[in-house]
């Protein structure tokens, strides 16, 4: 009997042993996921508010509890930046086949369907560009693409870039490195609001001294970061832009010509046509003016000459124009007149005074506004000028009966309505409100037709975190460079 005892004793021992030695395994392994979450934590907070970093640390813990510390960078960045999805590989791209990396499920910055660069440079990419956008508001893209077929990579940067809208909307600040492979080819792409910053000239210094050394190795993600890295600089402290002109890199300034390209001829017609014009309106106004017509004959002539919309086509020389022709009319229209018949100074009734010379006929053209009616009296009345000018109602045409300008549309009565099908008929009635004279026209309603309509939405807005989860709406003025590789 005492062999058994001791034997129980002995297992009781060892159990005994083997649960303190079990717990204190799970205490170190639950002190070392601790240190990890806190780490973790510290880790998101660089990039995130405290509370969005609690937030998903409570969701995303799980996934990433069994790294080191050393790893802890690389599933933050992971955790932030979301990489995109490719639902297809594609050897050639076009504008609207390029995945967008804010539209592919993913929150970062860099588009590269083929994989030509590591996750790590990717990582590292979406860290560096997401900390330019919270110091500055620029927004980056980057898109590394096979092929674009034929395409010119300018053109089809300026295309991606209206396309996705990089930048923001109010300050259209911008960058879009596209690098296409089959072209060896990297465009730099900027907005209106960053071409004061990063000129054509820096951005062909960049892509000279920190893309083109490392593509020609075969570093893509390496280039590409360090071309990020030195528009950072430029970005976030613009007098660093006397840096870049003391290197050795030399960039030829294209002329005026070449940099407007079509533009340049455009302007240079532009300005041709408005010389042209000027001088022509500047003829006829003097030989108006010179001529040995009376104020109102002048006034007849000139008015025909109107600037109307080459004022807002040619401004600059046509509201000069347009003011000289409006005080030549008042001078004409207004000046003081003398009587032909005996000389007399005459003077001007007003709108009341003037009836008692004008026919019933003519208080009615003045009554509709079709025209507008001037007398001239001599201080005894032994003198009347009557002087005929266009009036503003422009619904009233010549009587064919009384020949006064009384004639108009009174209704219209529609007898077949038009349809998707067919057309439709109408008769419109005509009287003179002088002679009642009347007259019908029966007219044809065109056949409607299918409008087609399209619809188009812009989203903003960001993420619950990590980059936003669209570009900010800017575009594009065509500035920027390119290199090749």
């Amino acid at each position: 009997m005492k062999l058994p005892f001791k034997k129980h004793i002995l297992l009781f021992l060892l159990l005994l042993l083997n649960v303190t030695v079990n717990c204190q395994i799970v205490e170190a392994k639950d002190s070392s996921v601790i240190v990890l979450e806190k780490s973790l934590k510290e880790k998101l907070t660089e990039y995130l508010p405290d509370s969005t970093a609690k937030k998903i640390l409570k969701k995303d813990f799980n996934k990433v509890k069994d790294s080191t510390i050393t790893n802890l960078e690389l599933e933050a960045k992971r955790i932030i930046f979301k990489l995109p999805t490719y639902s297809k590989i594609q050897n050639s791209y076009t504008v609207q086949e390029v995945p967008n990396p804010k539209k592919s499920g993913g929150t970062g910055y860099v588009s590269d369907p083929n994989d030509y660069i590591s996750t790590t440079d990717e990582q590292k990419l979406n860290t560096l560009i997401w900390k330019i956008e919270q110091h500055t508001t620029a927004q980056i893209a980057i898109v590394i693409l096979p092929s674009i077929g034929s395409e010119v990579p300018k053109d089809f940067a300026v295309k991606l870039f209206k396309a996705w809208q990089i930048g923001q909307a109010d300050t259209d600040n911008g960058l879009l490195i596209l690098t296409v492979m089959d072209q060896r080819r990297t465009e730099l792409e900027t907005g209106y609001g960053l071409e004061p910053i990063l000129t054509d000239a820096i951005c062909y210094r960049i892509g000279k001294q920190e893309i083109v050394p490392h593509f020609k190795r075969g570093n893509y993600g390496k280039g590409l970061i360090a071309a990020v890295e030195k528009v950072k600089v430029f970005l976030e402290n613009p007098e660093a832009t006397k840096e870049i002109y003391s290197n050795g890199v030399t960039y030829n300034k294209a002329s005026l010509r070449e940099r407007m390209g079509v533009w340049y001829y455009i302007l240079f017609g532009y300005l041709l046509l408005s010389v042209i014009f000027s001088l022509v309106y500047f003829g006829l106004i003097f030989d108006i003016d010179k001529s040995i017509n009376d104020y109102h004959a002048k006034y007849v002539r000139l008015e025909k000459y109107k600037v109307g919309c080459l004022m807002i086509l040619i401004p600059l020389p046509f509201i000069f124009l347009y003011m000289l022709i409006k005080r030549r009319l008042k001078k004409y229209r207004f000046a003081p007149r003398y009587s032909r018949v005996n000389g007399k100074i005459m003077h001007l009734k007003d709108e009341w005074a003037e009836n008692k010379f004008l026919e019933k006929a003519q208080i009615l053209e003045e009554k509709l506004k079709s025209v507008a009616y001037d007398v001239w009296v001599t201080e005894d009345e032994s003198d009347v000028l009557i002087l005929e000018y266009k009036g503003t109602n422009l619904k009233y045409t010549n009587c064919k009966e009384c020949g006064y300008k009384t004639f108009g549309k009174t209704k219209t009565k529609v007898i077949t309505t038009a349809t998707y099908n067919r057309s439709g008929k109408r008769i419109v009635h005509y009287k003179c409100r002088n002679c009642n004279y009347k007259e019908e026209k029966t007219e044809v309603i065109p056949q409607k037709t299918y409008s087609s309509g399209s619809s188009s939405s812009s989203g903003g807005g960001s993420s619950s975190f990590g980059g936003s989860s669209s570009f900010g709406g800017g575009s594009s003025g065509g500035g920027g460079a390119g290199v090749s590789w």
